[in-house]
Formats: structure tokens, C-alpha cells, sequence
């Protein structure tokens, strides 16, 4: 009795036309399931990409302003980044090394 339910699924037109739908709308449609995956991921990166780079632009546009306005900030990022200095000055660049994380093993 079960064995011929299971047959008579099988032999259904009706279930291999849901079973070709499916596989077809999955895989090879121009509306696939899996574009629209990977059309939700980009859009994800680029939703991303546009918060980081708006919160970019305000702190540039802060700095850009602090640069027009104040004398004192100018010259010390003139000094820090682009290493100017005065006539009448030396400079002398310290660099500072990562030092790596120490272990406790007795043998490296």
C-alpha cells in the first residue's frame, strides 16, 4: 500500500514539473535565487562602503576646516606629516619598533 503511494508520487507529470521549476528558478533563470543572494551580499558591501566613506568625508571636511581656521594646527600637521621645519631648526626623526609579544617558553 505504501509502495504504490511512492510510485504514484513518482509517476506524477505534475511532480516533475515542480522539481524542473524549482531547479530551473534556482540555477539557471536570469532571476535566480542565487543572483539574488549574491545581489543582496553586494549590496550589503556597498550600503557599507557608503557609511564608511560619508563618515569619512565629515571628518575630512572637519579637518579641512581646522586647517583653513587655525594657524597652530596647520603648522603642527605640517610639522608631524610632512616633516617641515624652520630655517633655524634641526630635525631628528625618532621611530618607534613593534616589539613583538614576548613568550614564556624557555626555548625559541
Amino acid at each position: 500500500m505504501i509502495k504504490e503511494k511512492k510510485y504514484k508520487i513518482i509517476k506524477n507529470k505534475y511532480f516533475w514539473i515542480s522539481i524542473f521549476f524549482f531547479i530551473w528558478m534556482s540555477f539557471f533563470d536570469s532571476n535566480s535565487f542565487m543572483l539574488h543572494y549574491r545581489f543582496q551580499n553586494s549590496i550589503r558591501k556597498m550600503t557599507y562602503n557608503r557609511d564608511f566613506l560619508k563618515k569619512k568625508i565629515l571628518l575630512e571636511g572637519s579637518q579641512l576646516k581646522k586647517l583653513n581656521t587655525d594657524p597652530m594646527y596647520l603648522e603642527k600637521l605640517a610639522r608631524e606629516k610632512f616633516y617641515m621645519k624652520k630655517k633655524d631648526e634641526d630635525l631628528f626623526i625618532v621611530s618607534r619598533r613593534n616589539k613583538k609579544k614576548q613568550t614564556n617558553a624557555p626555548y625559541e
